[in-house]
């Protein structure tokens, strides 16, 4: 396993001496300053890492041989420093076409795969490997089986261009995604197997993160012009206060640009209130990068998306698929995305374990 002390220390240092050799006279031009080095390396740091927490994840859309389409997330989490459970899958699969939205969770109580060259997570059924380049992905909900392939066809982005974000008081996370996925496969229902076609999105983060203190609105868009979107605004749970801000575009071409807080907004349309929880979200958004005249609005596929119930984080999140249309700079534009909103249950304000 990797350690997050090495690895800043490791990235300190190569600041330092990048910096050294630009101030004498490294830099090829007048003014011009090294690049800050970037702080993720693949594919080893698709490994897994000496971290507090760790995950890895995944959302997407599918589409079976009868025209039916389905949304889902698939997560792994691995954790440290005396957690209850080391290893925690949990995942959500949304039928668009009867409404329902299933959930479940899977714990594995061994040590993560020290050896392991990247997400490698096998518990009664559920399945999720990969080495950077393609992944498979195995769970099944509410009598609803996937066997998934998912392959990666651009390379990963490093968000603010270095792979390091702001969590505010939460701490510091390594983080990057492989933005777009093909994914094909099969759904079994009620005995009968279909086969699935797809794209999917993947990330990645590990970090020294303290749960509690951290909320965040995140959306995750692949557009129809072939650029992806990242944009997430973070914020303290027990007020709302604003901690950061910051999102990533990807080019049909697989360059990245970062985008600053100040440039960008994400804005709650409406609410939906959780029948089971009682818990009010925001729903449907308006999300507007002003450098790009980018102005998109994100519309739940299903209002119900709640992850509730969990045996192992008493904390309720929404996570959904949304469609997308808009306008950039002043043409048309849709796609697919998915929205993630944690922090909104105060039960994660009590004192509890990282997943």
């Amino acid at each position: 396993m990797f350690s997050v002390r090495s690895m800043r220390l490791a990235a300190l240092l190569l600041a330092s001496v990048s910096a050294l050799s630009a101030a004498c006279g490294g830099s090829s031009a007048p003014g011009n300053f090294a690049e800050p080095p970037p702080l993720v390396s693949l594919p080893a740091d698709e490994a897994p890492h000496d971290a507090g927490i760790e995950w890895w994840y995944f959302n997407g859309l599918l589409t079976d041989g009868q025209g039916q389409e389905y949304s889902y997330h698939y997560v792994t989490f691995n954790s440290q420093g005396g957690a209850a459970v080391p290893h925690l899958l949990q995942a959500s699969l949304g039928d668009h076409t009867s409404g329902e939205h299933l959930t479940g969770e899977k714990v594995l109580l061994q040590a993560p795969y020290r050896d392991a060259v990247g997400v490698n997570v096998a518990v009664n059924g559920w399945e999720m490997q990969g080495d950077g380049q393609v992944y498979s992905l195995e769970f099944d909900l509410g009598g609803r089986s996937l066997d998934l392939k998912a392959v990666s066809t651009r390379p990963p982005v490093l968000h603010q261009g270095v792979g390091l974000v702001d969590l505010g008081p939460a701490g510091e996370t390594f983080y990057y995604s492989r933005t777009r996925l093909d994914v094909t496969g099969s759904i079994t229902v009620a005995g009968e197997q279909r086969p699935v076609t797809g794209s999917a999105w993947m990330d990645h983060q590990w970090g020294e993160v303290v749960g509690q203190q951290v909320g965040w609105d995140w959306a995750s868009l692949q557009l129809d012009d072939g650029s992806d979107l990242m944009a997430v605004q973070v914020w303290d749970p027990s007020d709302k206060t604003p901690f950061s801000g910051y999102g990533t575009l990807v080019s049909p071409g697989g360059s990245a640009l970062t985008l600053d807080e100040d440039d960008l907004s994400i804005t709650a349309r409406d609410t939906w209130t959780s029948p089971d929880t009682g818990i009010t979200y925001p729903s449907g958004w308006m999300l507007n990068v002003t450098s790009l005249d980018l102005s998109l609005e994100l519309e739940p596929v299903l209002a119900n998306a709640e992850f509730a119930g969990s045996s192992y984080t008493p904390a309720a999140y929404w996570e959904g698929e949304v469609r997308v249309s808009g306008t950039r700079e002043g043409r048309e534009i849709g796609g697919r995305g998915f929205v993630e909103l944690v922090g909104y249950d105060t039960e994660q304000l009590e004192a509890a374990p990282t997943p």
